[in-house]
């Protein structure tokens, strides 16, 4: 195992105790991959809102289709995270939290490249998928 120490149990189901700075046991090293995670996909669910006055000027946005931009980033997470519990029920939380972030990706990169509101708004609405983290982040 990476990171087992000797004389540490590593088959053990559950935690017994919490070493915060520690790796060296299964649980531990699933709560800091967990909240690593977590914090890439919060980054790339919420990394456009901060940059919203240049996307505005950069595309001539009105004040209605950056409120869609908003509720796209939001809405779609509600049924993403409806699909995601089975999903950790079905394959496990590191599986569904794997192709969460590799399918990710896509939608990440895809809002480099767009050039008009309605790629832009397809990518937001792409990476509000992203949301459902919290549910996996929970399972764990």
């Amino acid at each position: 195992m990476l990171f087992a120490s000797p004389g540490i149990d590593t088959a053990a189901p559950k935690a017994t105790r919490i070493d915060l700075f520690s790796a060296a046991t299964p649980q531990m090293r699933a709560f800091h991959v967990t909240w690593l995670a977590f914090f890439v996909c919060f980054f790339a669910w919420f990394a456009a809102a901060p940059l919203m006055p240049l996307i505005k000027a950069e595309f001539g946005l009105s004040k209605d289709q950056i409120a869609n931009i908003n509720i796209a980033a939001v809405a779609v997470t509600i049924l993403v995270r409806l699909v995601v519990g089975p999903l950790c029920d079905r394959f496990g939380p590191r599986r569904t939290y794997t192709w969460l972030l590799l399918l990710g990706t896509v939608p990440v990169f895809g809002l480099a490249f767009a050039q008009t509101y309605e790629t832009f708004l397809f990518f937001r609405l792409a990476i509000g998928a992203i949301g459902a983290s919290f549910v996996i982040t929970q399972y764990h």
